[in-house]
C-alpha cells in the first residue's frame, strides 16, 4: 500500500523532534521517531482498524507519547495529513487537504 504525506507533516515531525531533543537529548527524540515509523506501520496494517475523528478522518494513537495521526484510507493508499499534539487544538491541520 502506498503512503502519502501531506506536505506539512514534515513541519509537525520537525517540531516534535526539536522538543524530544532540547528535553531529553537525541535518545527521546530518536525514540519518538521510532515509534512515529511503528504508528505508521500499524496503519498500513489494518488502515480502517482505527477511529473515526472527524469527517472522513481516521485517528491512530501514538503508544507511550501524547501524539496521533489524523490520515485518510484512500483503498489504493494512505494518507497523512496531521501529526497532532493531544493537547493541540482540535482544529490544528483540519484545513489540510
Amino acid at each position: 500500500m502506498e503512503v502519502i504525506y501531506h506536505r506539512l507533516i514534515g513541519k509537525d515531525l520537525r517540531e516534535a523532534l526539536d522538543y524530544y531533543e532540547s528535553e531529553g537529548g537525541t535518545t527521546l527524540a530518536d525514540r519518538f521517531f521510532d515509534e512515529t515509523e511503528v504508528t505508521v506501520a500499524k496503519v498500513l496494517k489494518n488502515p480502517r482498524g482505527f477511529p473515526f475523528e472527524q469527517r472522513d478522518l481516521r485517528r491512530v494513537q501514538f503508544k507511550t507519547f501524547p501524539y496521533h495521526f489524523l490520515y485518510r484510507d484512500l483503498g489504493f493508499a494512505v494518507r497523512f495529513h496531521v501529526l497532532r499534539h493531544d493537547r493541540r487544538h482540535p482544529s490544528y491541520g483540519m484545513r489540510r487537504r
